[in-house]
Parts: structure tokens; sequence; C-alpha cells
């Protein structure tokens, strides 16, 4: 049974360790995607769309790729239950904004729900300060409402987690590795966290990303001035 309610579920156990959708990885770092994905259509394409837009690329937090991180994402959201349409665009989330997927290929190729999803999640690349860009994201996904709430949300855990485990395997390295410093893009984080609190108070994914982001400052990095 698919969820297409944002509010209705009652939380969400994190697992640790490799992007949990992925199968066994080749020397390349790629892999065929889990079967939940591979008996969908939609999911099937959206994985091959953001292999294509994010191949290699890691992230600057944990060094882990991409591909990892959007496939948490989605994998996050398959297992709450919601559908293949905002599963698909936590695959997606980050192939415009970070990856090399152009808009119109994204609208191509994507059903309008998605594609509009993936561009509400998507930042003005074109606002210099790191925090008046990410105001500006919170904003956006804020006035789109519940369907671009979950899979922020979703990401936002995603990215807390990956900030964690980048803080403790490269402590002296990630300051200069995270864009706008730790501390600025901890804020970010907190502040996404009373968005969804303020704005979808039932959401799947509070309790989750409130417990994570508690254990990340437990690490002595807090956003506040």
């Amino acid at each position: 049974m698919t969820r297409s309610d944002p509010d209705g579920a009652s939380g969400v156990c994190v697992r640790r360790g490799r992007a949990p959708a992925l199968a066994e990885r080749g020397g390349s770092g790629q892999g065929e995607p889990a079967d939940w994905i591979a008996q969908s259509p939609l999911l099937s394409r959206a994985f091959t769309l953001a292999e294509m837009a994010h191949g290699t690329q890691r992230r600057p937090s944990d060094g882990r790729l991409f591909l990892d991180h959007v496939t948490e994402v989605a994998d996050f959201l398959h297992r709450v239950g919601y559908d293949d349409e905002l599963v698909a665009a936590g695959l997606l989330h980050d192939s415009v904004e970070r990856g090399t997927l152009e808009e119109s290929e994204l609208r191509s190729e994507m059903p309008a729900q998605v594609a509009s999803l993936v561009m509400t999640l998507s930042e003005d690349g074109e606002i210099e300060s790191f925090g008046q860009r990410k105001e500006a994201l919170r904003s956006q996904v804020a006035a789109a409402g519940g369907r671009a709430i979950t899979v922020f949300a979703a990401d936002k855990l995603s990215d807390i987690l990956g900030l964690r485990r980048g803080i403790e395997a490269h402590p002296d390295q990630i300051e200069e590795r995270i864009d706008g410093g730790v501390e600025a893009m901890v804020g970010h984080y907190r502040e996404s966290v009373q968005m969804i609190a303020a704005v979808r108070p039932g959401s799947a994914f509070l309790s989750a990303l409130r417990r994570e982001l508690e254990r990340l400052e437990e690490h002595g990095i807090d956003g506040r001035a």
C-alpha cells in the first residue's frame, strides 16, 4: 500500500552504513538498483537519470557517492510507503542543482509533478550568499507544501547523517570541505527542522531529524552564533 498523504506516518527508523537500496558495488562504485526500484518503470528511469547526472561525483561532507545519497533519500521515502512519484523526486532531487541533468531534460523524461517537485527542491545558484540561498530554498519548499516538504525532510535526514559521518572521518578537513562552513550548514539544518515542524508537524521524519540533529550537535558543532 502506498502513502500519498505526507503527514500520516508515525516515523522512520534510520539505517546506518551504506545506502540500503544499492546492490553490491563493483570497482567503479556503480551498482544495480534494488528490486523495489527495478520493478517500477518510473523509478528505474529516475535511477538511470540520477546515475547519469551524478556519475562518480562524491559529496563533500562524507566523501560518499552522490548516487548513494539520493538513493538513501528515496529509500527513506519508500520504506515509509510513499508513492512512486514522490520516491522518484527523492532520486532526482539533486540531479539538476548538483548534477548534470538539464531542467528541459528532466521535464521531458519525468511526469510534470515529479519535475516540479525536483525544481522546487533545487537551490537558486544565482544567489551568492550561502545564508540567503538556503533561506530562499527553505521558503520555496515551505510555500510548496506537503509533498515538497516530505522529500526535503528525507533529504535533510540524509544530509545530517552524512555531515556527522564526515566530522567523524575527517575532523581536520571537514570545515574546508563544507560550503559555507560547518557551523553555517548546521544552522541551515536546524532552521530546516524548525520549518518542517512548523509547517508539517506530523512529518514522518521529524522525530528522526530531531534525534540525529541532536547527535550531530553532541560532536561539539553548533550553528548558533
